[in-house]
């Protein structure tokens, strides 16, 4: 039962039916209702690329020519990727996505599909003397991200890029900002083992190509020896604000950092494996109570944006360790909770906001409805999608 785009009564259709008789309703015939999907982790802008680059290489070979690709792009390409990104999680029962965005582009057509979520401005920058320019234009474009968003339900946020992106300067700058203006963060962080060697030893394939790449020819941070992890702490930006997104390479002590931070994760399983950096500890940050989402990156770097193939590799990847229905609260509380949303969406509980979806399932097994969930949804099974109770997105010919 929803009234006023929240949900106000769950349970069997009869029971609802009966105790709410004046209350007008819809058959969706035989469908499961699930919270709507949250994507905790896209770059919507980069759609476009499907395909354009390679998987088969290193970490850095793939940075590298990402660079080098987008140098040639404008604005036009980046708005036509985010619509069409936003479009595919619309299709796909994605009701709140966490996107990164450097153009801007993807705020718009966000807006126009009624999705909830944070837009994160990116920023990089690796010469320290240029660290007050950079946060600057930051700043700037967070303006004008929030005019964009304005009678909508997204907020924004702010995306240093990653620890071997920024100048250390730039880092304790955007650690000042988001504390002065109390503003939600992502970063890529311990995504890969070149990142590893870099930061901790200032060596490695990211010190000797993909520096060189964007012309900085030596660190842009002190070299002590630290993990990725350790060195975002000295910088001030672990905090319960902060979205770590991959997680690949951490450690014991880096565990107990995220956990002493309060750090919410955001896991992308086929992102790290199309691009050969290895497999997170998944089942090690769920037994830690760690707030941990699940996102599907970009197409860049990910066959598709579908939460529902993401947790279907995840489920052969991880195989016992992570149950399907760890893997399908990930995709719905999970990914709310890492957003700071829990208490708003992700659950079909009374009180909370009524985002939700409608999923055809040809058989659900009742002993074991999240592995039916996992191993038979797709994109194509999506009935209905609803935001606030406002329906966004329905299937054609279903029945309502």
């Amino acid at each position: 039962m929803i009234r006023d785009g929240a949900i106000c009564a769950v349970g069997k259709a009869s029971a609802l039916i009966r105790d709410f008789a004046t209350e007008p309703h819809d058959d969706l015939g035989s469908a499961v209702l699930l919270p709507g999907l949250v994507n905790a982790h896209t770059h919507l802008e980069l759609t476009g690329l499907h395909g354009r680059l390679p998987f088969d290489r290193s970490f850095t070979e793939w940075a590298t020519a990402l660079l080098n690709l987008r140098s040639e792009l404008d604005g036009a390409f980046f708005a036509a990727s985010a619509r069409l990104g936003a479009t595919t999680l619309l299709r796909s029962g994605v009701t709140c996505v966490a996107d990164i965005t450097t153009s801007g582009g993807s705020v718009a057509p966000l807006k126009a599909a009624g999705l909830r979520g944070i837009i994160f401005q990116e920023i990089l920058g690796l010469d320290p003397e240029q660290a007050t320019e950079r946060l600057d234009a930051a700043e700037k474009a967070l303006r004008s991200l929030q005019l964009q968003a304005s009678g909508s339900l997204l907020s924004v946020g702010l995306s240093p890029h990653a620890p071997y992106s920024l100048s250390e300067p730039l880092l304790l700058r955007c650690a000042e900002l988001l504390r002065r203006r109390r503003l939600p963060a992502t970063i890529h962080l311990a995504e890969s083992p070149e990142e590893v060697a870099y930061i901790g030893l200032g060596l490695g394939s990211i010190a000797s190509e993909l520096l060189p790449a964007v012309g900085r020819h030596s660190p842009s941070h002190r070299v002590c020896g630290e993990s990725p992890v350790a060195f975002l702490d000295r910088a001030g930006l672990l905090s319960e604000q902060l979205l770590a997104v991959h997680g690949v390479h951490v450690g014991g002590s880096d565990l107990e950092l995220l956990k002493q931070r309060r750090v919410a994760l955001a896991m992308c399983p086929r992102s790290n494996y199309y691009l050969n950096v290895g497999t997170a500890p998944l089942s090690r940050y769920l037994a830690s109570g760690l707030r941990v989402g699940l996102g599907t990156d970009s197409l860049a770097s990910n066959e598709t944006l579908s939460l529902w193939d993401e947790m279907r590799f995840a489920h052969r990847l991880y195989g016992g360790a992570v149950t399907a229905q760890q893997l399908v609260t990930m995709a719905t509380l999970g990914g709310a909770t890492a957003l700071g949303m829990a208490g708003v969406v992700g659950s079909l509980t009374p009180g909370m906001r009524a985002d939700l979806i409608a999923l055809a399932i040809d058989h659900l097994d009742e002993a074991n409805p999240y592995g039916s969930v996992v191993s038979q949804a797709s994109a194509d099974k999506v009935v209905l999608s609803m935001v606030e109770g406002k329906i966004v997105y329905q299937r054609e010919g279903a029945e309502r």
